[in-house]
């Protein structure tokens, strides 16, 4: 009983962590949140957890090996580098407009348009297969499983789901909440900075995809 308690606190806080860092689904998850579109927000949330466990599938049953090859992952980081350009500039636009900040754009508020960007921007980093094969080596390592059978599998994708979306949804509810509490003209500067973000972001996308397709 103890070790499958322990396999699934350690597989979600895996995924937890895993959320982390700031990226891309983070600022857009930020900007909704901000702008008081919490279900938005909580769409772009699903959509990156939609891909997250796509590539979790891909990783741990074989789906897809052709993922394996760099200049195939090269294209990826390419093509979501000029997708987070189109992003990050949106979002700066957004912050300039400091008198226009009730009226935010349908593509802020709308929930299927929110689902289909943290697809999209999760997608476009392949690099998750890597976390998900690196953190069911932890598991077996540390003498949680012995193996990955079918149902463990499901398991250890569910959780580590799990774990992954909690982290920008309480990110979501809590940004929510403190818009209450700070003045439009802070928020307009978050706006600023999380767009700067994304552009910054999308330039290391391309030139480490440019790096592996020049280089080969």
């Amino acid at each position: 009983m103890f070790r499958p308690l322990l396999f699934a606190l350690l597989t979600f806080s895996m995924g937890f962590v895993s959320a982390i860092p700031i990226g891309a689904v983070q600022v857009e998850v930020a900007t909704r949140a901000l702008h008081g579109h919490l279900k938005a927000a909580l769409m772009v949330s699903l959509g990156a957890l939609a891909a997250d466990l796509l590539y979790g599938t891909i990783a741990i049953f074989g789906l897809i090996p052709v993922l394996q090859n760099k200049k195939v992952m090269a294209i990826f980081w390419l093509v979501g580098g000029a997708f987070i350009v189109y992003l990050g500039i949106t979002v700066i636009k957004q912050g300039l407009q400091y008198q226009q900040f009730n009226k935010v754009s349908r593509r802020v508020r709308h929930k299927g348009i929110a689902f289909l960007i943290g697809f999209s921007l999760a997608i476009t980093n392949p690099m998750m297969i890597l976390w998900w094969l690196l953190g069911e080596r932890i598991v077996v390592e540390l003498g949680l499983v012995s193996g990955f059978t079918k149902k463990i599998g499901i398991e250890f994708l569910m959780l580590g789901g799990l774990g992954m979306v909690s982290y920008p949804c309480l990110l979501a509810t809590t940004l929510y909440w403190i818009k209450r509490f700070i003045s439009q003209k802070i928020i307009m500067k978050i706006a600023l900075y999380s767009g700067l973000v994304l552009i910054l972001f999308s330039i290391y996308l391309v030139v480490k995809s440019l790096v592996i397709l020049v280089g080969d």
